[in-house]
């Protein structure tokens, strides 16, 4: 058995995540999708995670293997993603993986509340 420890008094490294390699083939990729679809949607929590804790406005997700394409997230998209990421989890009665969900959901919210707020309030003056 194998036990990681982590250092509790050194600070945690803002180190961007490893981007998810996907099958270049057409077939090869629906065949992964099916098998790993809840690490995929982990995969995409971690680094709309990651991207709201570093207020980056667009992340590489995933990546193809032996090509130059990737999938990116804008942060306008953010939201939408964890939404339906957040159905599946429901639907399918994944509950455990909810709460980290549904608190990116309403951290995002404020988020946009509050720009929205300050963007009303500097048009006024």
């Amino acid at each position: 058995m194998i036990f990681i420890v982590e250092d509790m008094a050194a600070p945690k490294k803002n180190s961007i995540p490893a981007v998810y390699v996907l099958p270049s083939d057409n077939t090869d990729l629906q065949s992964f999708s099916k098998k790993f679809k809840l690490d995929m949607m982990e995969q995409v929590v971690g680094i709309i995670e990651f991207a709201m804790t570093n207020e980056l406005p667009l992340i590489e997700v995933f990546q193809f293997k032996n090509s130059d394409f990737v999938i990116t997230l804008s942060e306008k998209d953010y939201l939408t993603n964890l939404d339906n990421i957040y159905s599946y989890y429901l639907n399918n009665e994944i509950y455990e993986y909810c709460p980290r969900v549904v608190r990116l959901q309403k951290l995002l919210k404020e988020r946009f509340v509050n720009t929205t707020n300050e963007n009303q309030t500097s048009k006024q003056q």
